[in-house]
């Protein structure tokens, strides 16, 4: 291994190590842009008019169309892993926790000018000072424990694809042959269902499209792609990342302008967590025990859908309907119908046992060392079982008081998906 601060790529090792710190990067920027959109309020109830509804509904859409590319960046990362012979890698620390870049903390807060700010500098492009990008110039310094070597020193995400890129390139100049993994192995549009052309984007319906990586030249491919749909891009554009938050900043400033008491977010609480150790001073412990309820089923949810990635990146024997059930649970109605709900219904529910007007939040905590279930059969009976478990669970929840309505239908939802996967795959 290099040297810490030797920004030079010489060995398979070395690539992959890297390919899986941008996969642990890509995965939690999505998490921080989905809790900050699903922070935002839903409707004029919450005190807002309808002029500003309109703009802040166009925030939410704009900022899920930004993470959905970073679930594409991701499965890019992951094709790029499994290509050269590595596993997928689908891990984050828990939120907050300390980074290299210049933003400095990756951290789960509710859509705000800070918040914006933050995510401006994450997705600033090559050829804008840090300074003028909002980026936090002196480094945090990690929690002791927390921060172990890394081969190279990064400053910003268009930095780590540049050192990836310059990897491929001297690796295969070297002779090294890279691209030892299966091409069965590579997740494609038609694995995601996702192969109809885009109308005014790059990819398809869920602005998620992952192309195969089978070469040198393809694996520049997805490389460009990531960099110009916002990180590090010297181009950048009206729809990369980087424009996209400077011209919702822009938007929000015009409405504080205007209503210093203007609120578009939910009071939503930095960091929740179900579970705080002692001497985490930066993660808020949420006590109200139907919040606390609700996040327990999150956080299983948000792992079941872990080890349906894991699986559908790192399959194996699966045939057609294997992997098309994968897919179409883990991309559309996992997410849609189970994820992103329990979300929202957090939100809406108080943080803390004493009430208050400060609200709860997804976590997105990982407290089991997720691994690729290995067996075909078995990975499907360990899957379904905890689909059944948690539409069980849903349903108890939803019967509880002051519970939002809403809950019977996700309990509804999880007990479909847990009906059809089960038929599906002819399980017991």
């Amino acid at each position: 291994m290099n040297l810490p601060g030797q920004n030079t790529i010489q060995t398979r090792d070395e690539l992959i190590y890297l390919l899986t710190e941008a996969a642990a990067l890509e995965h939690s920027l999505t998490c921080q842009y989905l809790f900050a959109a699903l922070s935002l309020k839903r409707d004029t109830s919450e005190g807002l008019t309808d002029e500003q509804m309109n703009d802040v509904a166009n925030w939410e859409r704009f900022i899920l169309m930004v993470a959905r590319q970073e679930m594409e960046h991701l499965g890019l990362v992951n094709n790029l892993l499994t290509a050269i012979g590595a596993s997928p890698h689908l891990l984050h620390d828990n939120f907050p926790y300390p980074t290299q870049l210049y933003a400095n903390v990756m951290a789960l807060e509710c859509f705000s000018e800070q918040t914006l700010r933050r995510f401006i500098c994450f997705e600033r492009p090559a050829n804008v000072r840090p300074e003028d990008a909002y980026c936090m110039l002196t480094p945090v310094p990690p929690p002791d424990g927390l921060g172990g070597p890394t081969p190279v020193n990064i400053k910003s995400v268009g930095e780590l694809y540049e050192i990836i890129s310059s990897g491929f390139q001297q690796l295969t100049a070297n002779g090294v042959n890279l691209f030892i993994g299966p091409p069965k192995a590579q997740v494609t549009p038609q694995e995601l269902m996702t192969y109809f052309p885009r109308v005014g984007t790059t990819g398809g319906v869920w602005d998620i499209w992952l192309s195969p990586i089978t070469d040198y030249e393809s694996a520049q491919h997805a490389i460009e792609l990531i960099v110009e749909q916002g990180e590090g891009s010297t181009v950048g554009g009206t729809l990369s990342h980087y424009a996209t938050f400077v011209r919702i900043l822009k938007g929000l400033q015009s409405w504080q302008a205007k209503d210093p008491n203007f609120q578009p977010a939910r009071p939503v609480v930095p960091n929740p967590a179900l579970y705080v150790e002692s001497g985490e001073h930066d993660r808020t412990l949420i006590t109200n025990e139907d919040a606390r309820l609700v996040l327990d089923l999150f956080n299983g949810a948000y792992e079941t859908m872990l080890l349906m990635l894991i699986r559908f990146f790192a399959n194996t024997d699966e045939g057609p309907t294997g992997l098309g059930e994968m897919a179409a649970l883990a991309f559309s109605p996992w997410m849609t119908m189970v994820i992103r709900p329990l979300s929202e219904v957090l939100t809406s529910l108080p943080a803390f046992a004493a009430g208050g007007p400060q609200r709860a939040g997804p976590t997105f905590e990982i407290y089991h060392d997720l691994h690729f279930l290995p067996h075909e059969r078995a990975a499907w009976q360990v899957i379904f079982e905890r689909m059944r478990e948690m539409a069980a669970y849903a349903l108890q929840i939803s019967q509880r008081p002051n519970v939002p309505e809403r809950m019977k239908s996700v309990a509804e939802s999880l007990r479909l998906i847990a009906v059809r996967f089960q038929g599906d795959m002819k399980l017991t």
